[in-house]
């Protein structure tokens, strides 16, 4: 919601959110190519028709939005002027009507502004985008639009639990250090790993491997990981995604699905070479092993 002294910051947040979400729209076009979709090009051209009209509304929103604000600018920047002839004219000791009457005008002004602001952002922020042509369902979050796929993957590998295994069918996923004891690989690195350490290349695209909640996401808080993604499953189990390149696809408090695309592979942090930490927990904080939970689904 826009509010005094916050109109740019609300801005871009709604700007930040049509970044990932055109970022997203990409990756999951990009996702698409080569699947065993019939007739792909009838339907991508479906899907981009459903959405064109509603991102349309949504982009003349925001650029009415963004419009408003620089009149909301040149409208309190008025009323400082105003402001600060009201006072010299105040200290001289002379007549501050007119002062004061523009200052309560400009004013006015801008709580109109701000009002018509709030109104064209809560219509972005709040748009619920859909579309049927490719299966997908779309949801908005704290303002941030994302589309998610609402079937089975079929380049996704599936455990009959439900799980996804974190890498497509296709990407080569060597075990590269397990959970348990482990000489210290370099400086900083725990000799008693939590995780499943697999060597993939860097950039290499990271699936929720359950659906649930993201509770961390980033590099603030990452520690040794450098740049992580955490996930707290509906079942109550946990998923750390570490040494990421990239990690805002999501955001904390952001709900995502099972085979979501939520991060990219890096080679941040505490860290040997590219590849990813997958460490999968209890809710009391028990270390599981992930070679257990994809046993006989892992890529050969």
């Amino acid at each position: 919601m826009v509010s005094s002294g916050n109109v740019q910051n609300d801005l871009s947040t709604v700007k930040s959110a049509f970044s990932k979400y055109s970022s997203i729209v990409s990756e999951l076009s990009s996702s698409w190519k080569g699947n065993s979709h019939d007739n792909f090009s009838s339907k991508a051209e479906s899907f981009n028709s459903e959405f064109s009209g509603q991102m349309e509304s949504c982009m003349t929103n925001f650029a009415a939005a963004c419009d408003l604000y620089e009149q909301y600018k040149t409208t309190k920047s008025n009323y400082n002027i105003a402001q600060q002839n009201y006072n010299a004219a105040s200290a001289a000791g002379e007549s501050t009507s007119t002062f004061s009457s523009q200052m309560s005008s400009y004013k006015s002004e801008m709580e109109s502004l701000k009002s018509q602001i709030e109104s064209l952002l809560g219509q972005v922020k709040g748009v619920q985008l859909s579309a049927t042509s490719l299966n997908p369902s779309a949801s908005s979050s704290g303002g941030n639009i994302k589309v998610s796929s609402g079937a089975q993957d079929p380049n996704l590998i599936y455990t009959d639990d439900g799980y996804v295994f974190p890498f497509a069918k296709g990407v080569s996923a060597p075990v590269t250090s397990s959970v348990g004891p482990r000489d210290q690989p370099t400086a900083g690195a725990s000799t008693n790993h939590k995780g499943t350490d697999i060597g993939v290349p860097e950039g290499t695209e990271v699936h929720s491997m359950s659906g649930g909640t993201v509770t961390n996401a980033g590099r603030g808080d990452a520690g040794g990981y450098g740049n992580w993604v955490r996930v707290q499953h509906d079942d109550g189990t946990v998923a750390i995604y570490g040494h990421l390149s990239k990690s805002d696809f999501y955001s904390p408090g952001d709900r995502v699905e099972a085979g979501d695309l939520i991060a990219l592979t890096g080679n941040e942090g505490v860290s040997t070479g590219p590849h990813l930490h997958l460490q999968v927990e209890t809710s009391d904080g028990e270390v599981l092993n992930s070679e257990n939970i994809f046993d006989g689904y892992w890529p050969s």
